[in-house]
């Protein structure tokens, strides 16, 4: 059976990857570090809660687009690592990022709809601790099981790039791309 590959992943496909990124660890950022440690008595914390809830469907609507553009376009072979192992778990991460951001999108917006539709700005006032609902504690697991695959995912990119040094980076950026029909068993 043959398949195609490219030297370079599809530059639209790069660019979402990269906006993509900044866009989630600038929401994990205003949630673990902003709305986390904002009292729920502060008038300003569901606006801002708003704002994350907004946040996540513009990543909502950039990763289908970038899973429908990954689908669709030849890209680079798998960049081998010499472990099995490693190998396995890269695929099981790729796959797991998308899994836990379409995840952390439904628990998101299912916190939300309840905390705007029970209490917010024309209802009750907020409760002591957005941890009653169930889907906030998913949420918030999610986020941490996530901000520890980025990680996990950035060591792995350096791993590549200066242990290995097969220039893996080169292949998530910008520049000529050859694409080749390949051969796979």
């Amino acid at each position: 059976m043959s398949s195609i590959l490219a030297s370079r992943y599809q530059p639209v496909l790069v660019a979402l990857h990269w906006l993509v990124a900044l866009m989630i660890g600038g929401l994990i950022c205003l949630g673990f570090f902003g709305l986390a440690n904002m009292p729920n008595t502060d008038p300003n914390k569901l606006r801002i809660l708003v704002w994350h809830m907004a946040g996540g469907m513009f990543v909502l609507v950039l990763m289908i687009v970038r899973l429908i553009i990954r689908i669709r376009s030849a890209h680079p072979a798998a960049a081998p690592t010499g472990s099995p192992l490693l190998d396995r778990l890269a695929t099981a991460v790729h796959y797991g990022f998308y899994v836990i951001v379409f995840l952390m999108i439904a628990t998101g917006w299912s916190t939300g709809f309840l905390i705007r539709g029970v209490f917010g700005p024309h209802g009750k006032p907020l409760p002591s601790s957005f941890a009653i609902f169930p889907t906030f504690q998913i949420h918030a697991a999610l986020a941490t099981l996530l901000t520890i695959l980025i990680a996990a995912h950035i060591a792995a990119a350096f791993y590549h790039q200066f242990a290995l040094k097969d220039r893996i980076f080169r292949r998530m950026w910008f520049g000529n791309r050859t694409i080749t029909p390949a051969t796979t068993r």
